[in-house]
């Protein structure tokens, strides 16, 4: 079979680089599973209230697989504790942090050993990072990452595990020149604790028009401050510190 000729290839790779055309692909895909169930487009919406279909895209990492699952639950949680329930951001916010968390003993089961804490502890130094800059994304020298392979290797595996997101590339920063940047978001389970975002973390909204600009000023991650909250972990029990990120209460 000869490709273009006999079949013609179809990209599933969904991104948040371009979040409006990844919300539209699985959209269509979650209407055709409406038409088969018999449910009109506008009854499908119905299901949803505020900006519940984009936070279960987001929740899901774009991937349409792993949306539907969320979706699933999602609606029967809201079913089951009332009838005309709908799918809003509170719902979806209490299933994001549930999902992270599998996606943490995921990433367990498949590694092991120094290559396993590296993960975990990758994980915890960037959710600090971030909570220490109160934001959701960040930016990484392009340069950077081409330079340092752990760096690069740990960004990508933990893209693997959708614990975090490439949300853009190419950037410039508004008061550094010089290089470009790619930006990457946290997963919205690492910070889904919080109730009320005000004060404590700022998050660009990838449905923004607007957003890649507002990225431009994101704080950038670099291998050296990397390494150095890296450090300040050594001796410590990585799931310990992931538990105790996690166990923030609501102020």
């Amino acid at each position: 079979m000869q490709e273009r000729h006999d079949y013609q290839p179809i990209n599933i790779d969904f991104t948040f680089e371009h979040f409006d055309r990844t919300f539209a692909q699985n959209k269509g895909i979650f209407y055709e599973y409406s038409k088969m169930a018999g449910m009109t487009n506008s009854e499908f919406d119905a299901l949803f209230k505020g900006e519940g279909f984009s936070r279960l895209i987001l929740a899901g990492g774009g991937v349409p697989r792993d949306c539907m699952s969320f979706f699933l639950e999602a609606l029967d949680r809201v079913r089951t504790s009332d009838l005309n329930g709908k799918i809003g951001k509170d719902e979806v916010r209490f299933l994001s942090k549930e999902t992270f968390e599998r996606r943490i003993e995921e990433l367990k089961q498949d590694s092991e050993g120094q290559d396993q804490d590296a993960l975990l502890r990758g994980i915890y130094v960037i959710r600090a990072f971030c909570f220490d800059k109160k934001t959701n994304v960040f930016l990484v020298a392009e340069n950077e990452i081409q330079s340092d392979d752990d760096l690069k290797t740990l960004l990508y595996r933990l893209m693997d595990y959708r614990i975090i997101h490439k949300v853009a590339g190419s950037l410039t920063h508004k008061s550094k020149t010089g290089s470009n940047y790619q930006a990457y978001a946290i997963d919205i389970g690492c910070y889904a604790y919080m109730r009320n975002l005000q004060g404590r973390l700022t998050e660009i909204d990838l449905t923004d028009k607007s957003a890649k600009e507002k990225m431009r000023s994101s704080p950038i991650l670099e291998g050296v401050a990397l390494r150095r909250i890296w450090k300040d972990t050594a001796g410590k029990s990585v799931e310990t510190a992931l538990a105790e990120q996690d166990s923030k209460e609501e102020a």
